[in-house]
C-alpha cells in the first residue's frame, strides 16, 4: 500500500462495494482522481470483478460506475 491515504480508500471502496446508495459515485470518484499504486489498482480491479461476476456488486447503476475502474 502506497500511503495511509490508499488504506483509507479500500476501507470506503471495500464499504461500498455491494452498496446501493449515492456513496459508490463519490468513492469512485476518489479513487480516480489521483494515481494509484499497482498493488491498490490490481486489488480493487479484482474484487469489483468478483463482486460484478456473483451479482454483488449492487444495482445496474453502481455496476457502472464499478465499471469506471476497470
Amino acid at each position: 500500500m502506497k500511503t495511509d491515504y490508499e488504506l483509507i480508500l479500500l476501507a470506503a471502496f471495500r464499504y461500498a462495494l455491494g452498496r446501493k446508495t449515492y456513496i459508490v459515485g463519490a468513492v469512485v470518484d476518489a479513487i480516480l482522481e489521483k494515481e494509484r499504486s499497482e498493488f491498490f489498482i490490481k486489488t480493487i480491479q479484482k474484487e469489483i470483478r468478483q463482486a460484478i461476476e456473483t451479482g454483488n456488486a449492487g444495482m445496474e447503476c453502481d455496476v457502472r460506475q464499478w465499471e469506471r475502474l476497470l
